[in-house]
């Protein structure tokens, strides 16, 4: 066989016969689709009917546009039949009726100047490439399309309908009811029209990446359209198509955009959208890099606010830090970068019991380095505790972990050191540090925890420091509760801490009253009182009430 001299492209024959696997459309796309045609031919309206002929319920659509001239393009995959102005402007492509593939249609169209029509085209005429005779009928001008409905499509009729009546631009009418209409940049701070397109900006937290962000006349698809999210405010768009013929829907679904020149200057006119709102707002709380982006695009804005928040340490438990969002204008504040939360506990601890430094401290937030505002705060980047004992020196910070046995040392400082031009350390005497490397300990039983000495921290403030340092939840599905673990940690903690600080006996008694507290204290009935006298092998019991047993109590004292 001999090669030809040219091809062309072509469609073939066979493709129609496959329709009904090209088009497997719900009834809200077919709606869609069909309600789009009733727009671009000049309708002032659509009305829906549900009507029945005998047990068949047929949902009839009727618009009153310019109708169809020439039946035979509604069974023309890819021809249209629509005038060079729309063909351009929208491309409709031929696929409304065929949006109807493998269903039992009865179609009825008339021009204003022409004759009237009608054809049906049975479910199997689709594949089966049958010739449908056309059949001269008495109608007014425009066209109804009336669709067979199974048991599926008649249960959704409904909902479709007012899905695809919702943001499409005229009046939809189901059985005679008007059906609720929405502007679809509703509720839009600012709307920009531009480029044959209305741009919506929203400030909120609702759009996801791949929203349904641009409509078509009714035809709501996503795309990935630029969003910028600021500390307070979150920014993103909403796109109505007003006449934009380079912006396409995939075909011949159309659920999706054309991924083309035009839909990327579409994002960039989004992307400027929203910077030039911001510049009509004053003030802003932008990262650097976005502030350089929008001086790029030529849209100059100040410097973000010079806001910054408050610091609080971290805490093992991460899921559970009660973080201090309160934020206050950069002053004379000092950002603390991030360490782990047995160095943060302490830390904050001895800075506390410093004075002068409450308030001061700031959250560090990379993404505003660059201001000149924020470049300018000092910056503690390094921490650590040095150690003196018996004579010898210890360095305890995030690469060195002495392994020193807990209790009192003879000198406990805190060494802050300061990154920048002019960098410095600063020493603090600390009350407590506690050596606790989460990466490699298994229990905060492990923690070695020293001491300034014995009454540098109370045993509250020093289970306080444990929690933060050391409880983190086993999240195992088979691991009790978050309050369970959580008060059995507490529990060991104040037990740890007691015998630390006041020795052996006051442990045991501190661990005696926490367990009768936890378990027993909810049994004493009211206006009573238990005595217990425990010992190894006896228990002695007394059931008083209360005036009487504290007037024991206070005679024991007295003695």
């Amino acid at each position: 066989m001999s090669l030809p001299a040219v091809i062309r492209s072509q469609v073939d024959p066979a493709a129609v016969t496959k329709v009904t696997r090209l088009f497997n459309n719900t009834l809200g796309d077919v709606l869609g689709e069909l309600f789009q045609n009733a727009r671009r031919a000049g309708a002032t309206g659509v009305d829906l009917d549900l009507q029945m002929d005998g047990d068949e319920a047929w949902l009839a659509i009727t618009d009153d546009g310019e109708g169809i001239a020439d039946p035979s393009v509604i069974l023309a995959l890819g021809r249209s039949g629509w005038d060079e102005s729309i063909a351009r402007r929208e491309d409709p492509a031929g696929m409304g009726v065929f949006s109807l593939a493998g269903h039992d249609i009865e179609v009825r169209s008339r021009t204003t100047v022409g004759q009237g029509w009608e054809v049906h085209v049975a479910a199997a005429v689709w594949e089966a490439g049958t010739p449908i005779p056309v059949g001269i009928v008495e109608a007014p001008h425009g066209t109804r399309i009336r669709i067979r409905l199974g048991d599926r499509w008649k249960d959704t009729l409904d909902g479709s309908a007012r899905a695809a009546a919702l943001h499409f631009p005229l009046p939809v009418r189901l059985g005679g009811t008007l059906l609720p209409s929405q502007d679809w940049l509703a509720g839009a701070e600012a709307v920009i029209e531009t480029g044959g397109v209305r741009i919506g900006l929203f400030n909120d937290l609702r759009a996801a990446r791949l929203s349904p962000c641009i409509n078509f006349h009714g035809v709501i698809v996503a795309a990935a359209l630029p969003s910028i999210a600021e500390k307070r405010r979150n920014w993103w768009a909403r796109v109505d198509i007003v006449d934009a013929p380079d912006l396409q829907l995939v075909l011949p679904a159309r659920k999706e955009m054309v991924e083309n020149a035009a839909l990327g200057a579409l994002r960039a006119a989004v992307l400027r959208a929203i910077y030039r709102h911001i510049q009509q707002l004053g003030s802003h709380r932008l990262a650097h890099a976005q502030w350089g982006e929008a001086a790029a695009l030529g849209i100059d804005l100040p410097e973000a606010e010079a806001v910054v928040q408050l610091w609080s340490p971290a805490t093992a438990d991460y899921n559970n830090r009660s973080a201090r969002f309160e934020l206050l204008p950069a002053g004379d504040h000092i950002l603390v970068d991030r360490f782990e939360p047995a160095f943060e506990q302490c830390a904050a601890f001895a800075l506390s019991k410093a004075g002068g430094y409450d308030g001061r401290l700031a959250e560090p937030d990379d993404t505003m380095a660059g201001y000149s505002w924020y470049d300018r705060l000092p910056q503690i980047t390094a921490l650590r505790f040095d150690i003196e004992r018996d004579g010898e020196t210890a360095r305890l910070d995030a690469h060195e972990f002495p392994g020193l046995e807990s209790g009192p040392v003879d000198r406990l400082t805190l060494v802050l050191e300061f990154g920048g031009e002019g960098a410095e350390a600063l020493q603090i005497p600390a009350p407590v540090a506690i050596e606790y490397d989460e990466g490699t300990h298994w229990g905060f039983e492990e923690a070695n925890i020293l001491l300034a000495s014995h009454d540098a921290v109370t045993p509250a403030e020093l289970v306080d420091l444990l929690e933060g340092a050391c409880f983190s939840p086993s999240d195992d599905r088979n691991a009790d509760s978050w309050d369970t673990q959580h008060s059995r940690f507490v529990l060991d903690a104040q037990e740890v801490a007691t015998r630390l600080l006041l020795g052996d006996d006051a442990a045991l008694v501190e661990r005696l009253r926490a367990v009768l507290a936890h378990r027993a204290q909810w049994f004493v009935p009211e206006g009573r009182r238990f005595t217990v006298v425990l010992a190894r092998n006896t228990i002695e019991i007394g059931l008083e009430p209360a005036q009487e047993a504290t007037q024991t109590v206070e005679g024991r004292a007295d003695a």
